[in-house]
């Protein structure tokens, strides 16, 4: 199921897309009260700069919904964080400290991770270190960063 609405939302993607786009990045979140487009963009060659952002507001609230089992009518403790193990692309991602330790207990870490970020406020730098050790990052060059742009 989860596979089946990440390939529309990629076909969407596709679809939308301008003219001579080399690639898109999306950021963005979904859950039970909505979802929101962070940042990201086509990339073009050329002096422009990133383009336009495909509306997928509704693909990632089904998404959302796909993951916490409500496109069922399933109701669901949390979602089921081994699915993301089958994202073989995934180079980011994003968790809390339990979601983390839960991913990695399951030893289902997506192959292609490349980095990853632990929010919360119960997040030590040391915590951080050891769970991204296990997650099979090189923490040797691990930078430190907080605060807001």
């Amino acid at each position: 199921m989860i596979e089946q609405v990440a390939r529309r939302m990629a076909e969407q993607v596709v679809r939308e897309a301008p003219e001579g786009w080399t690639r898109v990045v999306l950021s963005g979140h979904a859950g039970r009260g909505g979802s929101g487009i962070l940042g990201g963009g086509y990339a073009v060659p050329g002096p422009r700069a990133p383009m336009g952002l495909p509306d997928v507001h509704s693909r990632l609230a089904e998404l959302a919904g796909a993951i916490h089992g409500d496109a069922a009518g399933i109701p669901s403790d949390g979602p089921d964080l081994t699915v993301l193990a089958d994202l073989a692309d995934l180079r980011y991602l994003a968790l809390g400290r339990q979601q983390w330790a839960t991913l990695l207990d399951h030893g289902t870490v997506p192959p292609a991770l490349a980095a990853i970020s632990i929010v919360g406020d119960d997040v030590t730098y040391d915590v951080a270190l050891a769970l991204a050790s296990r997650a099979g990052l090189d923490t040797g060059d691990a930078l430190r960063v907080a605060g807001s742009l």
